[in-house]
């Protein structure tokens, strides 16, 4: 399979579909991968599907048929994550992608200290390169920003990661379902507060700890998810 992957999910895909590239698509592929006419890569939906294509001229490409790419895996791991400043979000989304979340979920809480944003569609063309570099099919959504309040009333499977917990990931991985979405909550620089924990322990949310270091927001988000992953991971290959 070709290694040079493109999102393409403005419209349906479909074998010997012919597929206008956009402007973008064209100066990508064209200026800074210098493919030519006649050459093949991989496209994908971004929702789970990917096709091997071909360029017929400087405008479209041909899809010619469907590839069979596992690559995602059969749990889904939902990142809940506190507004972070400066490029500390960028790196989240990007590093989050590639460890195979499906879905993001932007918040504010007590104390984050960026309060509002207009970077979501930022943070969609970082998911959609990110899920292009790591070969991945789906891009994960991202969702507009809510806060903390609202965020814990649709968790009904999930923990959050607090500093002070004495309870370890493990046991609280365990106590999950993991056929259900996992929603992990990470919060900004400052942490979550005691009430904000307290409010989430009385929506039946775990609190577990990250390890007895404390860790920058953004270090303990990309922890998290391969952390929870991998024991994900763990637990479907014992069941073999």
């Amino acid at each position: 399979m070709s290694q040079i992957r493109l999102c393409i999910n403005r419209c349906q895909i479909s074998c010997g579909k012919i597929i206008e590239l956009s402007k973008e698509e064209r100066k990508y592929l064209f200026n800074v991968l210098r493919l030519k006419q006649g050459d093949t890569l991989s496209i994908f939906d971004g929702k789970g599907r990917s096709f091997h294509a071909k360029i017929i001229d400087l405008k479209n490409i041909e899809v010619l048929r469907e590839e069979k790419f596992f690559i995602e895996e059969p749990f889904s791991i939902i990142l809940c994550q506190a507004l972070l400043k400066g490029e500390k979000m960028d790196l989240v989304i990007e590093k989050a992608t590639e460890l195979g979340v499906k879905k993001i979920i932007p918040f504010v809480s007590s104390r984050c200290i960026v309060k509002n944003t207009r970077k979501v569609e930022r943070w969609i063309k970082i998911a959609k390169e990110a899920s292009e570099q790591s070969l991945r099919i789906i891009v994960p959504d991202i969702e507009e920003v809510t806060n903390f309040q609202d965020l814990i009333k649709i968790i009904d499977n999930g923990v959050l990661f607090w500093e002070k917990s004495t309870t370890p990931l493990v046991q609280s991985i365990s106590d999950l379902n993991h056929d259900k979405n996992i929603y992990l909550l990470v919060g900004p620089e400052g942490g979550f507060t005691q009430e904000e924990v307290t409010m989430t322990e009385k929506r039946n949310i775990k609190i577990a700890s990250l390890g007895k270091r404390i860790l920058k927001a953004e270090t303990a988000s990309i922890v998290s998810v391969a952390l929870v992953s991998f024991l994900l991971q763990s637990n479907l290959s014992s069941l073999k």
